[in-house]
């Protein structure tokens, strides 16, 4: 009996020591990936933190540019209304005061100029003063209705920069006062644009608009939301002076020279680290759009990057509650496992002893059965599967032979799915290509693979005498026929087997084609080239005529070159007209026709192919672009008018009478009523808002249009300047109150966004003739 125990141990420790090898690999295999991918997750979150913070310093820094531009361009662009000036076709507001002598005692121009000023002020923000400055007079005149002397004016600095004004204007970075100065005693941003009269030869500057702008409430703009107490955002010059600031007080300050070289050296939006005012911070720098200026996003590197160590923290907690749990996962799948792995074991012991005399054998011998069963199962599918492989094989040929010559496949990928082998060193390259009128006007696009499986067969009729035929359709209206073999074709064979197909085509589809010949002598190797070069061969057909065979190697390099000129002029005309430019595509027809002319390759009867083509190819594009739609008619009609014209010049004068002006015409007729349709939108826009600011630029980009465009329409459609109809369109709405309401006039002004009552009132009685309270004392009079 000791015997029979003893003899059972090896039995009872194999299954343990089984088990505890599973045990372990179970463990290793659940625990270590575990390990490995919290220490990878935590090092991805980190840097993504890490990256996110420096890309919200990047969006920070962005934001306070576009908003500082977005406010310097609207007061820019404002001054540029009342000084811009053109000899032909129209003349500054400020132009004609200039040459004037001012004086005070000439009213007339006084007030003019005062009303102006005050037009100007009252359409920007932001704006302290703005001065009117004569050169010929040696006067300013303020919008403070103050009229002072060079020395009275006590800002040479602004005067001097005047007088060296070339014609664009000019900024005085931010000063933290001007000395001698009591008119203004803040921080301030000098823009000073010139008065230029024209003359015949050139412009000459006259006078000066200067504009005090509040650096204060501009170092405002900059600030932004942000969940950062150390957040700093300024903008320097290259001197090193703070010109703004969000905050105040560091504005006129100076950085270091160490600081004021890092952040002339650093890449735009790239992070930099620097020490500002003692304290390690992270920066982002960013040039300015149009002056000497660097935008700066500061945010201290420690509350930048506070948040890493929580998440590593928090990560590292979260990967030992996994390895935990994974731990005690693979302990009890360990123990599962094991019992159905011993059992199929002991029935594959037992299959193979050819022992199945109990039950217990017999139910093993059924679970290697379900197991020999389902890989029977599998090995069925796996045969069903390379059946399909089997009938879609074609189908990614085709497709892998496509990629391989538009270049979008190297060749030892492309020669894996590819029937070509080694000894297929010739492969002639024969590119079919259909006028897409014709076709479509024949075959329509749905009918494009039957007409491609009709040309498939005749490929293979004519041509598989001669080697290995492969068909392609590239695209609707071009196919590909390759044509391999291992010794290379003779010249006289491949010309006779091509016009051959090409007479095949002709007489049983009824369509006009060009077959392109090139081939490989490298056989997959030089395939691609092979193709570009057919395909550069077939863009002559509508020089060298339709149905007849083009070979590469026998075209004229002097008729290659004027080709490749027009081909670039045709689509110069094309991206013109798409923009609805007609005048920028006359002109490039004019000069492409210049090139035929002295170009003397082709005559007028040899490209009569090309001018069809364009005429096609135009009336395609404003279809597509501008839903302007050819009828057959119209097109039968063109085609029969330009097979009349004889010579270059006629043609030219077809094109420009009966194709341009045409459509320019038609995207006149389309045009008219849309900018109508925005005009009135843009008046009913003003009504519903006119007491809240609005500005030119603010209605530009409310219609997503220029100044100058939306200034231009106004006038055409409504017969006034935008500025004088939301003055008088104000008035009209403060007579009602006046007239209709208790209203104080402090209040009136000040709805209607009046940045003063007197400004109001100088405005209503320029107006009406009158000051608010007369015409309101008028109008109870007339009631009684």
């Amino acid at each position: 009996m000791i015997q029979h125990m003893f003899a059972k141990i090896p039995l009872l420790r194999r299954p343990i020591y089984h088990k505890q090898k599973l045990i372990i690999y179970m463990l290793l295999l659940s625990t270590i990936p575990v390990l490995v991918f919290g220490l990878f997750i935590t090092n991805i979150l980190t840097s993504t933190i890490q990256d996110q913070a420096s890309m919200y310093n990047k969006m920070l820094v962005q934001n306070a540019q576009d908003r500082m531009h977005d406010q310097l361009k609207k007061i820019d662009e404002l001054l540029l209304q009342y000084t811009y000036s053109s000899r032909s076709d129209y003349m500054g507001i400020l132009t004609q005061y200039a040459s004037k002598e001012l004086s005070a005692t000439d009213i007339d121009t006084f007030r003019q100029i005062k009303s102006i000023l005050v037009n100007i002020r009252s359409g920007m923000e932001h704006v302290i003063e703005v001065d009117f400055y004569s050169f010929h007079s040696k006067k300013i005149l303020t919008s403070d209705n103050q009229f002072l002397t060079e020395e009275q004016f006590r800002d040479p600095a602004a005067l001097d920069k005047a007088k060296q004004l070339s014609i664009q204007g000019v900024w005085i970075d931010t000063r933290t006062s001007l000395p001698a100065n009591t008119r203004i005693n803040q921080n301030v941003l000098t823009l000073i644009r010139p008065v230029a009269e024209d003359s015949s030869t050139k412009k000459t500057i006259t006078g000066a608009i200067i504009a005090y702008l509040d650096a204060d409430t501009l170092g405002n703009k900059l600030a932004s939301k942000n969940s950062y107490d150390t957040h700093e955002v300024f903008v320097v010059n290259e001197s090193g002076q703070i010109v703004f600031h969000n905050d105040r007080n560091d504005i006129g300050t100076r950085l270091s020279e160490p600081n004021l070289a890092q952040i002339k050296q650093a890449e735009a939006l790239e992070p930099v680290k620097m020490s500002l005012n003692g304290t390690p911070s992270i920066m982002s720098v960013l040039p300015a759009r149009n002056q000497n200026w660097y935008y700066v996003s500061s945010i201290s590197e420690a509350e930048l990057y506070r948040n890493v160590d929580h998440v590593k923290l928090w990560i590292y907690s979260v990967a030992a509650l996994l390895v935990l749990i994974a731990a005690l996962i693979a302990l009890h799948a360990a123990t599962s496992l094991y019992r159905p792995v011993r059992n199929l074991t002991r029935s594959i012991q037992a299959i193979k002893q050819g022992g199945s005399e109990d039950s217990d054998n017999a139910n093993m011998h059924n679970e290697i059965e379900q197991v020999t069963r389902a890989i029977h199962t599998m090995l069925r599918h796996n045969q069903q599967l390379e059946k399909n492989l089997e009938r879609y094989k074609d189908k990614m040929e085709s497709h892998t032979l496509h990629q391989y010559l538009l270049g979008n496949v190297q060749e030892p990928d492309a020669r894996s799915d590819l029937r070509f082998v080694p000894n297929d060193t010739y492969i002639a390259v024969i590119l079919l290509e259909f006028d897409p009128w014709k076709l479509y006007a024949q075959y329509p696009q749905n009918d494009q693979y039957l007409l491609y499986f009709a040309i498939e067969n005749m490929a293979h009729e004519v041509m598989s005498t001669y080697g290995s035929i492969h068909t392609l359709m590239m695209q609707p209206g071009r196919f590909l026929i390759l044509v391999a073999r291992s010794d290379a074709l003779e010249a006289d064979q491949l010309r006779k087997a091509s016009n051959h197909l090409l007479e095949a085509i002709q007489q049983y589809l009824k369509l006009s084609a060009t077959l392109s010949v090139s081939y490989s002598l490298q056989g997959l190797t030089g395939l691609p080239e092979a193709y570009k070069q057919a395909d550069q061969a077939a863009r002559y057909r509508f020089v060298l005529h339709e149905e007849r065979t083009i070979f590469i190697n026998e075209l004229d390099p002097a008729m290659s070159m004027q080709f490749e000129d027009i081909a670039e002029s045709t689509y110069k005309i094309l991206d013109k007209l798409k923009l609805s430019q007609v005048d920028e595509a006359e002109a490039e027809f004019i000069q492409l026709m210049e090139g035929l002319r002295d170009g003397a390759v082709f005559s007028v009867q040899s490209i009569h192919g090309f001018f069809s083509q364009l005429i096609g190819s135009i009336y395609r594009c404003m279809q597509v672009h501008h839903s302007i739609v050819l009828t057959p008619e119209r097109h039968r009609a063109l085609l029969s008018s330009l097979s009349a014209q004889q010579t270059l010049g006629e043609v030219e004068a077809f094109f420009i009478t009966s194709i341009f002006n045409v459509i320019r015409e038609c995207l006149a007729e389309k045009s008219q009523p849309a900018q109508a349709e925005q005009i009135r939108q843009l008046v009913q826009y003003i009504h519903e808002h006119y007491d809240q600011d609005i500005s030119l630029q603010h209605c530009a980009d409310w219609m997503k249009m220029n100044t100058f465009q939306v200034s231009r329409l106004f006038k055409k459609h409504t017969g006034q300047n935008f500025v004088d109809y939301v003055i008088h369109y104000r008035i009209e709405q403060a007579k009602l109150m006046l007239t209709d309401t208790d209203m104080r006039i402090q209040d009136i002004a000040d709805k209607l966004r009046y940045n003063s009552v007197q400004n109001f009132i100088r405005t209503f009685k320029k107006t009406t003739s009158m000051t608010p309270g007369q015409y309101r004392k008028q109008f109870n009079k007339d009631e009684e």
